[in-house]
């Protein structure tokens, strides 16, 4: 299975975005790199800092039921 980092969302296949956190600035970001209409890139900014922290992708041969982290911790710390 190959993934590709994306740093930012890119406009045209950008489904939805939303402020998490309230400070007016997206901080989720759900897009379709497939053309399919349906998400299957997950970016999210844990930080506040503005940029991407966290990529997660959908299996695309097993769609809808498998998500893999390729990008950050998946949202959950890591132990020190």
């Amino acid at each position: 299975m190959t993934h590709e980092t994306t740093e930012t969302p890119a406009e045209e296949h950008l489904l939805l975005s939303a402020d998490t956190n309230g400070d007016g600035k997206p901080d989720v970001w759900l897009s379709d790199t497939t053309g399919d209409g349906k998400a299957d890139l997950y970016q999210f900014d844990t930080t506040g800092d503005g940029t991407v922290d966290v990529t997660i992708v959908e299996d695309t041969e097993h769609e809808g039921t498998e998500r893999t982290v390729i990008e950050g911790d998946g949202g959950h710390p890591l132990p020190s």
